[in-house]
C-alpha cells in the first residue's frame, strides 16, 4: 500500500479513544508499512452532553450515543475509518457499514478506584459507589446490598480526576462479569472501502473477534442493549469456547446465571441453549422489567452509563 493516500481516522477526543487511535494506527503501519494515517477528532452526541444522565436521552441511547456521529462522519467521507471501544458498535449497523473488533483483548474485568485504598469486599459498610450501569449496579448489590449508589458520567481521565483516588484493584468476574466486547478495540468503515477492509484484517484477532461476537450476539437475543442489566463473558481456552452469561435484578435479589462449553463452531446453539436456561430462570423478565423501568423513567430507576 505504499504511495497511496493518507487515510484520515476518525475519533472521539478522549484520552482513551485517543490512545486506542495510536495503538491501532501504529498496529497498521507496522503490518503494512508505507500507510499513511491522519487522525481527525469527531463530537458525538454523547461528548455534547456530558452532564445529562445517559438514561435522559430515551432513544439516542439505543442508537449509541457514541458511535452515531463517527458513523455519520463515514457517510458524509469525512473520514476513512473510525476507532472506537468494540462495546460501543451498534449490533444492528447502519447500511454500507460494517465494524471489526481489531487487536487482542485488554483485561476485560472492571476496576475499582478508591479514596480508601481497600478491595471492593472491604469497603466501609454503606459505601456509596459512583456508576450507572445498570450491569454493574444489579451485580454490585447481589454481592453486598449495603452499598449505595450515585449516577457518574464522563470519560475515564474525568471520572477518575474528580475526587483524590487511587487504583485500587480490579474486580473478579464471580462479582461482576463485563460488558459484552469490554476491553476490546474496533474499526468502523463503508464495507466498500476495499484499502481499509484489508488494513483492519491485518491487525484482526480472530480469537477477540469470536468471543465479542459471540457475546454480542448473546445480548441481542436477551433483547438486551445499553439498559440491560447483563454482563456475558467469552473465552477461548485449549481450543474450547465457554459463555457465561449473569442477569441481576437492580435490587439485586434475583440474580440469574449460566455457562454453556463447546467447540467455536457451535457457538450459535451454544447461544440458544444459554438463552433457554436464562429465560427458564426468569432472566428474559429481568431484562425486560430493568429495561421499561429506566426507558420510563420510573422513580428510583438508575440511570446507565456507557
Amino acid at each position: 500500500m505504499s504511495g497511496h493516500e493518507t487515510l484520515r481516522v476518525g475519533t472521539r477526543g478522549s484520552a482513551l479513544a485517543l490512545r486506542q487511535t495510536e495503538d491501532i494506527v501504529a498496529r497498521m503501519e507496522r503490518e503494512v508499512p508505507g500507510s499513511r494515517f491522519e487522525t481527525v477528532k469527531v463530537v458525538t452526541h454523547g461528548d455534547r452532553f456530558q452532564e445529562k444522565p445517559i438514561a435522559e436521552m430515551g432513544t439516542e441511547v439505543e442508537r449509541g450515543i457514541f458511535n452515531t456521529g463517527l458513523e455519520d462522519a463515514i457517510l458524509r467521507g469525512e473520514v476513512d475509518f473510525t476507532t472506537c471501544s468494540f462495546k460501543d458498535v451498534q449490533s444492528e449497523l447502519r447500511p454500507h457499514l460494517t465494524a471489526t473488533s481489531v487487536a487482542p483483548r485488554e483485561d476485560h474485568r472492571d476496576v475499582l478506584v478508591s479514596r480508601h485504598g481497600v478491595p471492593l469486599a472491604e469497603l466501609p459498610r454503606n459505601a456509596t459507589l459512583a456508576t450507572s450501569s445498570p450491569r454493574r449496579i444489579s451485580q454490585l448489590k447481589a454481592f453486598r446490598p449495603d452499598f449505595r449508589f450515585e449516577p457518574l458520567r464522563g470519560n475515564v481521565p474525568t471520572r477518575v480526576e474528580r475526587e483524590s483516588r487511587r487504583f485500587c484493584a480490579f474486580i473478579d468476574e464471580a462479582v461482576l462479569l463485563p460488558a459484552p466486547a469490554q476491553g476490546a478495540m474496533g474499526c468502523e468503515y463503508r464495507a466498500d472501502h476495499h484499502r481499509v477492509e484489508a488494513l483492519v484484517r491485518a491487525i484482526r484477532h480472530p480469537e477477540t473477534e469470536l468471543c465479542v461476537r459471540t457475546e454480542k450476539a448473546l445480548l441481542v437475543r436477551l433483547s438486551g442493549g445499553c439498559f440491560a442489566p447483563v454482563g456475558v463473558l467469552a473465552q477461548v481456552r485449549d481450543g474450547r469456547l465457554s459463555v457465561r452469561c449473569r442477569v441481576a435484578s437492580l435490587d439485586g435479589r434475583k440474580v440469574v446465571e449460566a455457562v454453556e462449553t463447546g467447540l467455536p463452531e457451535d457457538a450459535p446453539a451454544m447461544l440458544e441453549a444459554l438463552e433457554a436456561r436464562l429465560a427458564e430462570q426468569g432472566g428474559l423478565a429481568i431484562v425486560r422489567d430493568v429495561r421499561e423501568a429506566l426507558q420510563t423513567g420510573r422513580p428510583g430507576a438508575p440511570r446507565e452509563s456507557a
